[in-house]
């Protein structure tokens, strides 16, 4: 497997684990706000955080599988 290809294999697979905890994790705490404190929203802001660590996270993906693509001249 060409080191380039291997390398953007292994960003997608951190890429699809670190979706899959998102929307594992937000779901989990909306839950635990719920039952916990119902009156009080609390888990919106730590869902914003995680999603501003999340578009960070995509921005290097994109970042370093546009760095791969390029062809040796």
């Amino acid at each position: 497997m060409p080191r380039a290809f291997a390398r953007r294999e292994a960003h997608r697979r951190a890429l699809n684990l670190h979706t899959v905890l998102l929307v594992v994790g937000v779901l989990a705490l909306f839950g635990v706000n719920r039952f916990l404190t119902p009156e009080r929203l609390w888990a919106h802001w730590v869902a914003l955080a995680w999603g501003v660590v999340f578009v960070g996270h995509l921005f290097l993906f994109a970042r370093g599988t546009m760095a791969t693509m390029g062809g040796k001249r």
